[in-house]
């Protein structure tokens, strides 16, 4: 029988980061959620990865009860949170999933700890590719400036998303999804300040993969079909001369974190643990 997730802080510098711990599996894996939701978004995979993993699952800085002090996120300190984690959990190695814009932190988590990662579960992973939209709005100062006149005056962004989308030039996937980032102030503020608070995650593609390859990290890589804002196609270029990894592309949009994603997992554990990848 399952049991439910229980909650737990981590003292982080003038921090306190919050976790959920569930399963009971000799594997230790860390989880990170995707923007505008929490920790508690993996307990639906609970019934998959239980047996295998012991799970820790973050709440992100700005998301969650994680209490987080400063402007900024870096790689630096995603890898110590882990590095602390494994030493409380005794262990040397450690296995990491990212949906979305946690696939973005997964990948930076790596980079900095290559030798201590087993594998890496990327479910429709933000940072496999360049996002111009994201690059101008946080890393020149006039970008910055335009994206806090976003934040107060949406209107005629959001016009403009809908024209574009009108003429063919932006999906209409896309143009709902710009609509349900910017629908209020708070979250459309959120949007600026988690952006610019994880700016240090800037994924360069070619160092992940060649780290993957050499530390044979393997790879296990979920992306939805009708999904148009982490599109199957960046999986695919992702994938080319890696070594060690699986891609499925399931009949679904972007939030592939769903109690049908268990059947997936289980395919893949139960693979591994019989050698047949």
């Amino acid at each position: 029988m399952s049991l439910s997730p229980e909650s737990f802080y981590l003292n982080y510098n003038n921090h306190r980061i919050h976790y959920l711990k569930f399963g009971s599996g000799e594997k230790l894996l860390f989880c990170f959620h995707g923007f505008g939701e929490s920790a508690y978004v993996f307990s639906v995979l609970q019934s998959s990865i239980e047996k295998n993993y012991t799970v820790v699952s973050i709440d992100l800085p700005l998301h969650g009860l994680t209490q987080w002090n400063e402007k900024y996120f870096v790689k630096k300190d995603v890898n110590e949170i882990i590095l602390q984690l494994m030493q409380d959990f005794g262990k040397e190695k450690c296995s990491l999933m990212g949906f979305s814009l946690g696939g973005k932190i997964v990948i930076g988590a790596m980079s900095l700890m290559p030798e201590s990662v087993e594998e890496i579960f990327l479910i429709a992973p933000d940072g496999l590719r360049k996002n111009i939209w994201y690059n101008l709005a946080i890393y020149p100062s006039w970008g910055r400036k335009l994206f806090l006149n976003l934040v107060q005056h949406p209107e005629k962004y959001i016009a403009l998303v809908k024209f574009l989308a009108a003429i063919k030039i932006v999906p209409n996937a896309m143009k709902k999804f710009v609509e349900s980032q910017l629908e209020t102030k708070e979250k459309r503020q959120q949007v600026f300040d988690v952006w610019l608070c994880i700016r240090d995650f800037d994924t360069k593609v070619s160092e992940a993969r060649m780290l993957l390859n050499k530390h044979n990290i393997a790879c296990y890589l979920f992306f939805g079909e009708f999904d148009k804002v982490i599109r199957p196609a960046f999986g695919k270029n992702f994938v080319r001369g890696l070594k060690n990894y699986q891609l499925s592309i399931l009949p679904k949009g972007h939030n592939l974190v769903k109690d049908y994603l268990n059947l997936e997992l289980q395919k893949i554990l139960l693979a591994v643990r019989d050698g047949k990848h």
